[in-house]
């Protein structure tokens, strides 16, 4: 079944007076108030000894525009386990003032797989992003990278259990507070109705735990402190499978600019990007392959 997520969010936003396409101005705002933090995020991180580095969109926007990707309105950094796991330990400390996090395994209310940075005292609303745990405000991802088990039978079987947890806790987030608005368009679709279904089935099952319990599974099994050569964004855009490198592409790192600011990104980001796009990944997509996003509301506060 092939059901693009995002391409079936914009069509619905497109039919639906009470969202819009995000504006040039609104996309320079929120672009700004994104770049801000991710500066204010690094610097505090530093002072810590964390190093906060820049991955997927975010590192090519970096590596083929300098900045941001001109259509682009959110920034991916990512952590080492160890470096993640001290961020959540000084978080209070040192940037609760500004921010909410929300991440698995933490005192946090959490409904997602992954770190995610809230800046208080703003609002962003967007279509598929009404998930009663997080807060409806301009947020940057951070992933977590773990090491990946050298054994092949040991590393299929964690990947294969990491996906399945992920599948479920999705699902039984989708069921407990499903989003009306995504549900009646896939009905409408004889895929979109038969992926709803088996969703639905999921989640049903499942549902004997909370969501954020099932996304805390997810952490667990992901999490590793065993050295090895190889490793892997579990959470991110592919899975577990899906972005396991070398450690070298990633380690040590390097540093790019972003704008004014000097980041930290992968040692060898041209593998890293080929991985994720492809090998012409420095070639910008035709004006109809560029993704369209569509917001109800933005408040840089």
């Amino acid at each position: 079944m092939s059901l693009n997520y995002k391409k079936i969010l914009n069509e619905i936003a497109k039919n639906n007076k009470d969202f819009h396409p995000i504006s040039e101005e609104e996309k320079s705002l929120l672009q700004k108030c994104l770049y801000e933090m991710a500066c204010d995020l690094d610097e505090r991180c530093r002072k810590y000894g964390l190093k906060l580095f820049l991955v997927g969109g975010s590192l090519l926007g970096a590596i083929r525009h300098g900045g941001f990707i001109p259509w682009d309105d959110d920034m991916d950094m990512a952590l080492s386990r160890e470096d993640y796991i001290k961020f959540q330990e000084i978080f209070e400390k040192e940037f609760s003032d500004k921010y909410e996090l929300r991440c698995p395994n933490t005192k946090y209310p959490n409904g997602n797989r992954f770190m995610q940075i809230y800046k208080k005292n703003t609002v962003l609303r967007t279509l598929g992003e009404g998930n009663p745990l997080q807060p409806q405000s301009i947020y940057i991802d951070i992933f977590p990278y773990d090491y990946v088990p050298i054994n092949r039978i040991w590393r299929n079987a964690k990947g294969i259990r990491a996906n399945v947890l992920m599948l479920i806790a999705s699902c039984v987030m989708d069921y407990k507070y499903p989003d009306k608005l995504l549900q009646e368009y896939l009905k409408r679709d004889k895929d979109g109705k038969k992926f709803l279904f088996y969703r639905n089935i999921i989640g049903r099952i499942f549902c004997f735990r909370k969501p954020e319990v099932w996304f805390e599974k997810v952490d667990r099994v992901i999490t590793s402190t065993r050295i090895t050569d190889l490793v892997t964004s579990a959470t991110g855009r592919k899975h577990y499978f899906g972005e396991i490198y070398e450690k070298r592409v990633f380690f040590p790192l390097s540093t790019i600019k972003f704008n004014e600011h000097i980041f930290y990104v992968p040692n060898n980001c041209d593998e890293y990007l080929k991985g994720l796009y492809g090998e012409n990944y420095m070639i910008p997509p035709k004006e109809n392959n560029k993704e369209s996003h569509f917001i109800s509301e933005i408040s840089i506060g």
